[in-house]
């Protein structure tokens, strides 16, 4: 407002109640320091809906709610429009299980964090997780650019089991990132500003943690995203970028051979990722909020923003078909 300055933002796509279940795997990240939690939050669609959440970290009680033990289930009753919030003061939510009687909307996230810790500086972290039933086996993850990095930022990817005994394998190959999740919540993490493709013999989720600005690029800080599976990409989509951050940008990855149209203009200078058979394209987005972005196949986007010491990132949109 005025001249003050946000700088523990994020944004999060949410999700229609209709598209909502009863399953989750959660992206969160690390409890930082004191006062600094780690969080995952479920909201009810419905009265008398019984959630229970296996944390990966310890959850003490408040507000009404029971104590959570790390990898113990610990069941909840909830009504529409209720919120059951967990922070954790050690540890890390990532790959906590959440599973409720009726459909229910799940968040992960941070309070605000450094990504990596130690890199200044901190951020908040949150974004809308997939249900489980909308996850896939086929995901491309891309960097975000920034105007004195424009082929990309380091990040950091991580891939989250949902299935036991998951194997995995990379296009192009990533040195030294991890090939196989023998359980459910258990994930690879890979630091690295490469765009590549990511398979699984078994469905899995991708969340993918923008660096702080001291990391490099000289604007920005941590924000948190979803990647959407391949399988879940449209043909067209519309988005926001807010005008009064420094610079906006929406990733798109295309078949090769694609027609892609933003606002109206066709969109050239795809690179090939691997032997994907997918191009990407950053591109710069002027100031003007609102904007429409379609294909002769279907395709993918993500959005993404900076300011001094702040930014904002979120998945363009998806399909939610249920596997």
């Amino acid at each position: 407002k005025g001249s003050v300055n946000s700088y523990t933002n994020d944004a999060s796509l949410l999700l229609p109640v209709n598209a909502l279940t009863g399953k989750y795997y959660v992206a969160a990240w690390q409890f930082w320091q004191s006062g600094y939690p780690g969080m995952l939050a479920v909201t009810a669609t419905e009265d008398g809906t019984v959630v229970t959440v296996n944390p990966k970290a310890a959850v003490s009680a408040g507000g009404g709610a029971p104590s959570f033990p790390a990898n113990q289930n610990t069941s909840a009753t909830l009504n529409k429009g209720d919120v059951l919030q967990l922070l954790n003061h050690s540890g890390d939510l990532t790959g906590s299980f959440v599973t409720a009687t009726k459909p229910v909307q799940v968040i992960g996230g941070h309070h605000c964090t450094q990504v990596p810790i130690g890199t200044a500086a901190c951020d908040h972290l949150e974004e809308s997780i997939f249900p489980y039933e909308t996850l896939s086996d086929h995901y491309i993850v891309t960097a975000p650019a920034v105007p004195s990095l424009p082929n990309g930022k380091i990040q950091n990817v991580r891939i989250i089991a949902v299935e036991p005994n998951t194997t995995l394998s990379y296009d192009p190959p990533q040195s030294g990132a991890g090939t196989f999740l023998a359980n459910p919540g258990q994930f690879v993490e890979i630091r690295n500003a490469n765009s590549f493709a990511v398979s699984g013999d078994k469905r899995f989720l991708v969340a993918q943690y923008m660096n702080g600005q001291d990391a490099g690029g000289g604007t920005g800080d941590p924000a948190m995203t979803l990647a959407v599976a391949t399988a879940q990409f449209r043909r067209e989509y519309l988005f926001h970028a807010p005008t009064n951050y420094e610079t906006n940008y929406v990733n798109i990855v295309a078949p090769t051979g694609a027609t892609i149209t933003l606002d109206g203009t066709v969109q050239t200078g795809f690179t090939a990722i691997g032997s994907t058979g997918y191009g990407l394209l950053r591109v710069q987005l002027p100031k003007n909020g609102n904007h429409r972005i379609e294909g002769d196949m279907p395709f993918g986007i993500t959005v993404y923003g900076y300011g001094q010491y702040t930014s904002y990132w979120y998945p363009g949109g998806l399909n939610l078909e249920k596997f």
